[in-house]
């Protein structure tokens, strides 16, 4: 039993737990005062430990515009975060043998044993290289439109491509480094990962993760293509630009959404993903077995697993669209804000800094 001394008093634990909730109430109520202040429009924040959610909070609004209030199912678009799930559904065919890590990517995907870099050379990159981002391509695919600050992976056109074409544009490119010279974070490697996924299981993108990754973890509410019938469920994206307020994405039901984005197309909310977050943290092999986790958290490249940030002790990833979610191995902490708000000189990122210090200061030793 851990006991303090402080100015000659006894501090119990029930005393330090008081302390340390007052503390990740403190972290809660930056939010509330940003949103307050106007710095965001809002959001939902989570932190769980040792599998309880201890504090679930919305804020603001999710649609300015029509005056809707975030709730704590609010559809967001979670960007990037997408990403360690993309890993986590090819890790699943590596536990089964029907992928290795070391193998070329063009050994499942043809199209690539032409490819060559900016000299006119060809190497060959592993899966490995395309889940730690060190493959050498290109940081987003050819094809979908570059808009400050996520406009492009959300333009209705590119929300009707292919996953095939995509790649064989990605194909098309050159390689901008030597494979495994060293870190570039890209987009484009998650497409080709997809694309691997789909050509070894036979069945589409979205489909296989469906079924090895959202199902089993009842990720049921987690979408690549929110339901139509839940149009109102999914929050607008702003931004701020030169102290201007404008709209980034509204979700258009009548637009049919082709192209999953296995960079990142899922839309979700926190509570959805703490059984993922889990997963790593317990180790527990409901989806994925002790060899593929322990892979994921090693260091592959510079601060990166696969699929995963590796910062401070901690496994995290971010999203383009304001979204945040880490998870602290040694306190057995996970965190996750979703603002769906962008702001040009980054102060949104700075909150989302400010929540996560806050809240590990409350359960610092």
């Amino acid at each position: 039993m851990k006991r303090l001394f402080v100015f000659g008093i006894l501090l119990l634990p029930s005393v330090l737990l008081a302390q340390g909730q007052a503390k990740l109430d403190g972290a809660f109520q930056l939010l509330r005062e940003a949103v307050a202040q106007g710095e965001v429009p809002g959001g939902i924040a989570l932190v769980a430990r040792h599998g309880r959610i201890l504090k679930h909070e919305a804020y603001g609004s999710s649609d300015l515009e029509n005056q809707r209030p975030f709730a704590t199912n609010t559809l967001c678009w979670i960007a990037s975060i997408t990403k360690p799930v993309t890993v986590a559904a090819a890790m699943t065919l590596v536990d089964s043998g029907k992928i290795v890590l070391d193998d070329p990517v063009e050994k499942y995907l043809p199209e690539f044993r032409e490819q060559k870099d900016t000299n006119g050379i060809h190497h060959v990159f592993t899966i490995r290289q395309v889940m730690s981002h060190s493959s050498g391509l290109v940081s987003k695919p050819p094809t979908r439109r570059s808009a400050w600050p996520i406009g492009g992976p959300l333009d209705d056109q590119w929300l009707e491509q292919k996953l095939p074409e995509i790649v064989a544009t990605i194909a098309r490119s050159p390689l901008q480094f030597e494979p495994g010279s060293k870190f570039e974070y890209s987009n484009s490697a998650l497409f080709v990962l997809g694309r691997v996924i789909e050509v070894v299981s036979g069945k589409s993108y979205a489909a296989y993760v469906q079924e090895k990754i959202l199902t089993p973890l009842r990720m049921t509410d987690t979408h690549y293509a929110p339901p139509a019938a839940e149009a109102k469920r999914v929050a607008v994206i702003y931004a701020r630009r030169e102290g201007q307020r404008e709209t980034i994405f509204r979700f258009n039901p009548a637009v049919k959404i082709v192209n999953a984005a296995p960079d990142g197309g899922l839309f979700s909310y926190p509570a959805q993903f703490v059984p993922f977050f889990e997963t790593f943290l317990n180790n527990d092999e409901r989806v994925l077995s002790r060899r593929a986790v322990a892979e994921m958290l090693k260091e592959q490249a510079s601060g990166w697993g696969l699929g995963w940030q590796l910062k401070d002790g901690m496994f995290q990833h971010s999203g383009s669209s304001g979204t945040r979610a880490w998870c602290d191995p040694k306190t057995g902490v996970i965190g996750l804000v979703f603002l769906q708000f962008r702001d040009q000189k980054e102060s949104d990122a700075r909150l989302r800094n400010r929540f996560r210090q806050a809240v590990q200061e409350a359960f610092a030793e």
